[in-house]
């Protein structure tokens, strides 16, 4: 399980694939949010379905999990003012599926 734990970060695309530098729209901000709460959520179930993690897994999970954390910090510092999601057009999906997403990463926190 940890390896697997692992492997979602080190797997082409995702979370650390994103450019933050590169996000130019509130849409483009929500797109990125989504991508990263989307892995969080993923490795958050993955560790949650592991009956009683030893110290090590758990150590584990922490450490696998700071670069979406850090991720999901950049994007944050990123995207506001001008380029924070809830300026997003009413076109962009990604900014309702953000708002949603986040609700779910917070409850299983």
């Amino acid at each position: 399980m940890v390896f697997a734990l692992g492997a979602m970060l080190g797997s082409c695309g995702g979370a650390a694939s994103i450019d933050v530098d590169s996000l130019d729209s509130p849409c483009a901000c929500a797109e990125a949010t989504v991508t990263v709460v989307d892995e969080s959520i993923d490795m958050l179930k993955d560790f949650k379905d592991i009956e009683d993690p030893s110290d090590e897994v758990r150590l584990e999970f922490v450490e696998d999990y700071k670069p979406i954390q850090a991720k999901m910090e950049e994007i944050q510092e990123k995207c506001k003012g001008d380029l924070a999601i809830e300026k997003a057009d009413k076109d962009c999906d990604a900014a309702k599926e953000a708002a949603d997403k986040l609700a779910e990463m917070m409850k299983m926190m």
